[in-house]
Order: C-alpha cells, then structure tokens, then sequence
C-alpha cells in the first residue's frame, strides 16, 4: 500500500503530535475571530466564574469549579505542583520507566527522585508493562515522599494504571499529594466516572489531563486539572485574574463538542497499532509493547539503531529512538495518519531486508 508514498517534508513521528489534527470546526470558528476575542480580557469573572473553559468542565465532571485548575497545558501544571509543594531534600515518587522531565522538574527545586519499577507480562500475546502497586506501596511506605506521581496512561510505555491498584495504591499514601498525568487519557479509555468520587474522597488528589493529544490541540498549550479539597492554596495559585487565553479556550469547547471526529480518528489509531503490533512481532529481534495512547513503544536490536536513524530520516521519517537509563534499546513512534504509518513499516522492512 505504501510502497510508493515518499514524503517531501520531514515527518515528525517522534514528538506524539496529532497527526490528524483538531476537529474540523476549530478551523470554522478561527474563520470568524471577533475583534472582541482578540483585544478584550474575559469577562467571566464577572458572572463569578474563573472562565468559560473552567465552568464547562466543571458542569461536564459534576464537580465544583473552583477545583478545576486551568494552565498552559499540562507540563505548566506539572511545573506548578512541584515547585509550589517540593521543598529542597524533600522526596518526589516517580515511575522508573518514566518521561525524563519528571526528573528534572524535581531537580529544578532540589528536591530528591524516588523511583518504582514497572514489570512486563504478555496480554492476549502482546508484551506489556504494568504497574507494580505492592512495591509501589512498599516504597512509599519506606520513603515516605512529599509528592507521588502516577502516570497513567504513561509515556513513554504506554500502559495505564488499572483502577483496582490505583484506589488501593491512593488508599496507603492519604499522607502524600498524588497526582495523576492522564495527558494521554482518551486513546485507550474515555472513561471519566472516576474522577469526581476519587476528587471527592482523596483531598490531596491532583488529575491532570491535556488539550494537546487526545483533541491535536498541543499548539494552543491548553491543560486542566482536578484539585482536591485539601489542595486550596494549589487553587489559589492558579487563578489568573485576567483570565486564560480566550481564543484556546473558545477551541478548546468546541473540541469537546465534536466527539464524532475524535471516536473515528482514535478507532483508526487502534486499528493502525492492531497492525504494528502484528508486522513488528514478525520481526526478528523487535518487540511492540501494549499501548494505550497516540504511540508505540519498540523494542530493537541496539545493533541496527544508528542506521536505521539514518535510512528513515532519509525517506523523511523521524521516530525517536531512546537513550536513557531504563531505554537503551527501545523507539517511541507517534501513531500517525495511516499513510505514514504504513510507509514507515514497510520503510523499516526496506532496511531489514525482508518483505
């Protein structure tokens, strides 16, 4: 099928962009931008409100408003939540098998990383990673952090957190501010039941999801978050009296209204990982790992890393190849429209040697 197909532009398939793009009435509404939108502030804090954004959420979740945290997406809150609560020596749990930046955010304040390994099994014949909650708990319990991470769906792995293990994980660490990076929720799950009994019971719960994956919004740095109630000076924090971006949060309602596009683009997406995990598992020496999200993890011979960088950005294809203390054999290649994801397989069987 795509054989033929050769890009003449650079095809980032390393960055877990959308490639697909937002819905098509976020090009409808820019179409007709008012003069208002772009030169006035908000006026919602005069209705008492935060914004337009945050009260839509708000009535969509069932939960207050003001528990609901507006930022420029969700590396913005993550940012927030760390230098707002980790004091310098102070402990930070994090996944091992994780995205490097949580590391380094912990590090801005010097604050210390406490790590929890993950484990693999097969699911239905595919290779996973899951989360271990007995160690995590024993960690925990031992390490005693200031702030616990979960990331679910994780990046670069792309498993997520089973609900069972995530009520009991949060059950043992009441003590600790837990936050949840769900910035890939929507591929894997659209499941939101959850959010206003866990806000509700766990007060120092944090949920933070995105605009920028599941809605192909990233370029607008539009990010959320569900606060509990013990979290108020967290809340306070973030209130912009001025208000947000108008514009990112006028498209950011609109993507929530068009759920027909974003179920047919996600359906595509699975069944495009349906076939990589079937061509790479024909591959010697590769392993495609279970994913939940808009990429895939890649096991590979380290012996063919280096030129097979180089062959696929020659045809113009950019996946990124992992080099860090728990990846040193491993890719994480954005799902892309179906066109890039079939002329890049049959790219990498190109190189092989192998039909």
């Amino acid at each position: 099928m795509a054989a033929d197909l050769k890009f003449k532009t650079l095809q980032y398939l390393d960055r877990n962009e959308s490639q697909y793009g937002p819905s098509p009435k976020c090009y409808e509404f820019l179409k007709n931008v008012t003069i208002d939108e772009l030169s006035c502030y908000t006026r919602e804090f005069t209705k008492g409100v935060k914004s337009s954004l945050s009260r839509r959420i708000a009535e969509d979740f069932n939960i207050s408003e003001r528990q609901v945290i507006l930022s420029y997406g969700s590396e913005d809150l993550l940012k927030q939540i760390i230098q707002y609560y980790l004091d310098r020596k102070e402990r930070i749990l994090i996944p091992k098998e994780a995205w490097w930046y949580y590391k380094k955010v912990a590090y801005e304040v010097g604050g210390f990383n406490v790590e929890y390994p993950m484990y693999i099994t097969k699911e239905n014949g595919v290779a996973t990673y899951k989360y271990d909650v007995d160690k995590m708990i024993d960690i925990y319990t031992r390490e005693r952090p200031r702030i616990v991470l979960i990331a679910s769906p994780n990046n670069p792995t792309g498993n997520k957190i089973s609900e069972e293990d995530l009520k009991r994980f949060l059950d043992h660490c009441r003590g600790a501010l837990v936050m949840i990076d769900e910035a890939y929720w929507g591929f894997g799950s659209k499941e939101n039941s959850y959010i206003k009994p866990y806000i509700d019971e766990f007060p120092n719960l944090v949920i933070c999801r995105t605009f920028s994956k599941y809605y192909g919004l990233a370029g607008l740095r539009i990010g959320f978050a569900f606060a509990g109630k013990n979290l108020e000076e967290l809340i306070n924090y973030s209130i912009r009296y001025l208000g947000f971006n108008r514009l990112s949060e006028k498209l950011a309602e609109i993507a929530m209204d068009d759920d027909e596009y974003y179920t047919k683009i996600t359906n595509m997406m699975q069944e495009d990982k349906e076939y990589f995990y079937k061509e790479f598992s024909k591959l010697e020496g590769f392993t495609p790992y279970k994913s939940y999200t808009n990429f895939m993890l890649v096991d590979m011979p380290l012996s063919i890393r280096k030129g097979l960088d180089k062959f696929l950005k020659e045809r113009n294809l950019l996946i990124k190849f992992l080099d860090e203390e728990a990846f040193k054999t491993e890719a994480r290649i954005t799902l892309g429209t179906r066109e890039q994801n079939y002329y890049l397989m049959e790219s990498i069987k190109e190189y092989l040697g192998v039909k």
